[in-house]
Order: structure tokens, then C-alpha cells, then sequence
């Protein structure tokens, strides 16, 4: 059995009967709340046992003890000091480089800033030859994770261009977006750039059209240009027209030249298009003002011979129908109506009405030289009607502009995706689109 020597084991009774100090008490205290898992008591114990303070020896040996068990309870301050101090070495602690960097790289992952410095330093650098890049890109990813932002700036660098080309087998975009949108928000603006271009890649696993559309956003109002004539292109993908030629006139104004003339179809198309709207609406209110009224000849006359719609005729003859007014409608009218619906049930409606006054059907009579007679009368009406009426016929709506990608099944899949980010985020949306 070890013993003490006497004048040893004197003064060990006489430390035991001397009275405490109140630092001791909360050093004692700080322990035993160590011992029971309490994490910041770790550390603050060895802090006084690395400085010597508030009544505890100096002992680096037994401050790295605590600060290592602060560091498994979760205090990243713990992991780093004691990197510190395995990596160089200390009184009574021999240097361990290895080691030392590992608590760094615990202390990053936990999402300590100067952690994630040191990690760099050491793992980015090949001076000595620790250089690990996957490694390290790893311990940003989970740093930025638990928000440290150079954690989430450097890993969105590697993830996207491997650091400007350095480091070309860690670029991803999946692990990348995220770090470069988080870093967007709160680092640098710069990075808004980089989030973009991972998440709008349709041919990349990364594509995200809620989040491509987002930073797609933040970029133009930003005034990057070339983010301008990509969000004019995703509004032009989801044939949101009105929306898209705000960024691509934006983006000409910016200086990006090359989108200028197709500014200038966009808003041509759009100006046409409102027009054509407005006609249409006109139409529907006055075919709905004369049906409402009664006028069934009217309202199928318009149809026919000012608007030339079948659409507007198939209305009114429903409308007449239903209302049992088939006989105001106007013979030239009928004969026009025969030849447009030769089937299905206007159709059949106006046959019937031909039929009950004895006007000669087609392909049922020998009635060749009525058709033309009657054809010509209404075909006099209509270009009557076009030198007289504010409405002019049109067949179609203007021709949509669009940017094609590359297949046919990529462009759907693109389109709705951005479709649906479009109506989802957008509170005025084209209703029709997102209906």
C-alpha cells in the first residue's frame, strides 16, 4: 500500500480543516456539475484549470479533460480550445496534430466559426500534407447546417466550381444549393448568384423551381442582369406573359443586348393579346346584354356575320333553342350556321329549324344554286357588318413567344414545375394558368 509522508499527509489535513473560500465552493460546485452532465459547468471548471484562476492549480492537462467532455455535451468552444492545444502542445500536453485538427473539425461541424477557420487552415491547405477536400467540404456542410456562414459561403464555393476550378471532383449541386441559398441570405449577395445557377439547371439533379424561381427574383431586383432575362424566361415557360416582359424589358435596360428584340416581341405579343382580351370581353358582355334581352336574331347575326364566331354562334342558337325562339333567327343566317356545324347538336338544332320552315338542306336537296344565292347574301351582310361595327373578326388569339429547352418531355416537366412554383408564390398569377 502507497503511502503519503508525513509532512505530505499534514499538509493534506491541514487543506481537508481549512475553511473554504467562496470561489472553491462554486469551482467544487462547477465539478460535481460536470460529473452529472452538465455541460457549460464542464466548461467553465476547465477554463479556471487552464488559467489558474478562482482558486484551481494551473493544470492543462486536466482543462483539456473538461473541455473535451464540454465538447461531447455539446459546447463547441470545448472541441476548439482543446484543438488548440492538442495541435501545437502545451505544459504537460504533447502535441497531436491529428487530434487536434479533428476538434476543429468537431467544432465546425457543431457550427463554430473559428472552428471552421481552422479546419480550412489545415484541411484546405496542402503545405504539409493534411490536405483533405472531401473531408472538409463535409464538416462545412454540416456547419452551415448549424448556421455557421463561413461554413455555408466556403462549402457553397466548393460545392459549385470546386473554388474556381481548383478542387473539380467535389463539385455537387445538391449538397451545394442549400449552403449557397443560405449564405445568400445572410452573407453576401454574391451568393444569391451561385444559388441561382445550381437550382435553375433543369438538366441538374439539383433543379428546384421554387427555390430557382426565388433566387431567379431576389438576383433581378437586385439588378443582375442576366437574372432578368432568366426570369423573364421562366415566366415565357409557363406562358405567363404579362410577368415575363417586365424582367426582359428590365434586362435590356440593364445592358444585356442580346435580349432586347425579344423584349420587344414579348411586349408586343402582351399589348396584342390585352386587346384581344378586351375584344373578347366586350363581345361577352354584349352577346350577354342581347340574350339577356331576347334578341336571339340579333345575338346570332352578330355571331355570325360580326364576329364570325362559332363559339358566339354556338351560344346563341343553344340560347334560342332552349328558349324556344329558333324561328327569330334569320334565314341567311340558318344557311350559314348549316355549313359550320355539320354535325352535333347546333347542328341539329338548325336543321330542324331549316327543315320546319322548308329551306333546302344541304346534301338532302338539289339546292346548289340556293346555297350560293344564300351564301352571298350573308357573305354581303358580313362585310356590311366589318365596315359598320367597332368588332372586328378574329379567329385566334396572337401567337404566343416561347424559349424551347431541350426535349418536349423537359420542356412539360420544366413548365409545370415552374407553373406550379409561379401560382404558389405569386398572388397575382395568370388565374387561367393556375386554375
Amino acid at each position: 500500500m502507497k503511502t503519503l509522508p508525513l509532512t505530505s499527509l499534514g499538509l493534506a489535513l491541514i487543506t481537508l480543516l481549512a475553511a473554504p473560500t467562496a470561489r472553491a465552493d462554486a469551482l467544487s460546485t462547477n465539478e460535481i456539475a460536470c460529473s452529472k452532465g452538465g455541460a457549460e459547468a464542464c466548461f467553465y471548471a476547465a477554463a479556471d484549470y487552464a488559467n489558474g484562476e478562482n482558486g484551481m492549480p494551473l493544470s492543462k492537462p486536466k482543462a483539456a479533460e473538461l473541455f473535451i467532455k464540454a465538447c461531447d455535451l455539446g459546447i463547441p468552444d470545448g472541441c476548439f480550445y482543446t484543438g488548440k492545444m492538442y495541435r501545437y502542445g502545451v505544459e504537460g500536453i504533447a502535441a497531436d496534430p491529428a487530434r487536434g485538427v479533428a476538434l476543429y473539425e468537431k467544432a465546425c461541424t457543431m457550427g463554430h466559426e473559428d472552428g471552421c477557420n481552422a479546419t480550412y487552415a489545415v484541411l484546405g491547405n496542402d503545405e504539409k500534407g493534411e490536405q483533405d477536400i472531401p473531408r472538409l467540404v463535409t464538416a462545412f456542410e454540416k456547419g452551415c447546417a448549424n448556421e455557421s456562414l463561413k461554413a455555408c459561403s466556403w462549402g457553397a464555393d466548393f460545392f459549385f466550381d470546386g473554388m474556381r476550378g481548383k478542387h473539380p471532383t467535389v463539385i455537387d449541386y445538391v449538397r451545394g444549393a442549400p449552403l449557397a441559398g443560405k449564405a445568400c441570405e445572410q452573407v453576401d449577395p454574391y451568393f444569391c448568384v451561385t444559388a441561382e445557377r445550381m437550382y435553375a439547371d433543369p438538366s441538374s439533379p439539383a433543379f428546384d423551381a421554387s427555390n430557382a424561381l426565388k433566387f431567379t427574383q431576389i438576383n433581378c431586383d437586385a439588378n443582375v442582369k442576366e437574372s432578368c432575362a432568366n426570369l423573364g424566361r421562366i415566366y415565357a415557360i409557363v406562358e405567363d406573359f404579362d410577368f415575363a416582359v417586365g424582367p426582359y424589358e428590365k434586362s435590356c435596360q440593364l445592358g444585356n443586348e442580346k435580349i432586347c428584340d425579344y423584349a420587344k416581341d414579348v411586349r408586343r405579343y402582351v399589348d396584342e393579346l390585352a386587346a384581344w382580351n378586351a375584344k373578347q370581353e366586350a363581345r361577352r358582355a354584349e352577346m350577354a346584354a342581347m340574350l339577356n334581352a331576347g334578341d336571339y336574331n340579333g345575338a346570332v347575326a352578330t355571331a355570325v356575320s360580326v364576329y364570325s364566331s362559332t363559339v358566339y354562334a354556338e351560344q346563341a342558337v343553344k340560347a334560342a333553342s332552349a328558349a324556344g325562339r329558333m324561328s327569330a333567327v334569320d334565314d341567311y343566317d340558318l344557311k350559314v350556321l348549316e355549313h359550320w356545324f355539320q354535325s352535333g347538336p347546333v347542328g341539329s338544332m338548325v336543321r330542324a329549324e331549316m327543315r320546319n320552315r322548308g329551306l333546302a338542306i344541304s346534301g338532302e336537296d338539289n339546292s346548289w344554286a340556293n346555297d350560293m344565292k344564300m351564301i352571298k347574301s350573308a357573305n354581303d351582310r358580313f362585310n356590311a357588318a366589318r365596315t359598320t361595327s367597332s368588332y372586328r373578326p378574329i379567329e385566334q388569339a396572337p401567337a404566343s413567344v416561347t424559349q424551347g429547352l431541350s426535349t418536349a418531355d423537359a420542356r412539360a416537366q420544366t413548365r409545370e414545375k415552374y407553373r406550379y412554383a409561379h401560382c404558389t408564390m405569386n398572388n397575382n398569377a395568370n388565374r387561367y394558368l393556375c386554375n
